[in-house]
């Protein structure tokens, strides 16, 4: 039933889109470092906040459940925090999309919200390192640093990719589709499904961007769930999200050092990010399918065969031969 009523509140978003972001009134103008022509909305973010808050509020309130089956955390304060950091995170990029905050200021939120949630939830610290192709190891004293350090990568990646449309869409479908056949948190990602299917649409139409309220929280919520289900399944290893992950992370650390090598603020934006170079010769929606299939091939390859040495092989040669070929 709440599926059904999801959909509709979308379809009401959609009807009334138009005047929604005249009210919101926040947009992303085309300037020499964007490739888009004309000012467009960056509601993304409220369409996935949207739907989030409606379920939690349904199972809540309908079903008398607890936050802990949703998210797999064990304490009510790990539940509690973890929502209100989503707020957060939301209302920092909302704030940072209308602002226009330093990367300075957002990095040191970022590192606190995160910071926060592992001291208070020991279910998303990574304490040990489960690999398809050798033993399990420890990580002891380091798996806050290193915990940290992952969700950093990360959401930064993430906010990389999401450079044209259709692009950041398709990788969330990829990241919902590992818990949906892993059965993990099925219920609460079909509710993401749901939200992602109508951004796609109006982010195809040119519409709407996610903006940095999208791109801060989901990334967040997506890395939190990704390590509880990694912790309290025994089946789930490090390298098959790393995988889905593994072409938005190349491309986030390529132009990290390049950016560096050049003398320039890594953190600031440019247009050397591989879809810049497939659009030197492809199509905005071409180009963006170009990198779903990319993710899709070798992450779909990896979970039939369980081969991890080629699907990361695949992925390697395939990104170098695109940036080497199409960069000039």
């Amino acid at each position: 039933m709440i599926y059904f009523f999801l959909i509709l509140i979308n379809l009401i978003f959609l009807f009334f889109f138009n005047s929604i972001e005249r009210l919101i009134n926040i947009f992303d103008s085309p300037n020499n470092k964007k490739i888009h022509s004309k000012k467009i909305s960056l509601l993304g973010g409220l369409i996935f906040l949207l739907n989030i808050s409606i379920y939690l509020i349904y199972i809540i309130i309908f079903k008398s459940s607890s936050l802990n089956d949703i998210f797999g955390f064990t304490s009510n304060a790990s539940n509690i925090i973890f929502v209100l950091s989503i707020l957060s995170l939301f209302l920092i990029g909302f704030l940072d999309d209308k602002k226009d905050l330093s990367p300075s200021i957002r990095i040191l939120f970022l590192i606190f919200i995160i910071i926060i949630n592992l001291l208070i939830t020991p279910e998303i610290n990574i304490s040990i390192i489960k690999l398809s192709f050798t033993d399990t190891f420890l990580i002891h004293n380091y798996s806050y640093f290193w915990t940290l350090l992952c969700f950093l990568l990360f959401i930064n990646a993430f906010n990389f990719f999401d450079g044209i449309n259709i692009q950041i869409s398709g990788l969330i479908f990829a990241m919902c589709s590992f818990f949906l056949i892993k059965n993990i948190f099925f219920d609460f990602f079909l509710v993401i499904l749901i939200a992602n299917t109508f951004f796609l649409y109006l982010n195809y139409k040119s519409q709407t961007f996610l903006g940095n309220s999208g791109s801060f929280f989901l990334p967040f919520m997506f890395g939190a769930l990704f390590i509880s289900a990694y912790n309290n399944n025994i089946n789930i290893t490090s390298d098959e999200i790393v995988i889905l992950m593994l072409i938005p992370g190349m491309d986030l650390l390529r132009l990290f050092f390049q950016r560096i090598i050049n003398n320039s603020n890594p953190l600031k934006g440019d247009r050397e990010h591989i879809h810049h170079y497939l659009l030197k010769k492809y199509s905005h929606t071409s180009a963006a399918l170009i990198n779903q299939l990319l993710i899709w091939v070798p992450y779909l390859f990896f979970q039939i065969y369980g081969n991890f040495y080629f699907a990361f092989l695949m992925q390697i040669t395939a990104y170098i031969l695109i940036v080497k070929r199409y960069k000039s």
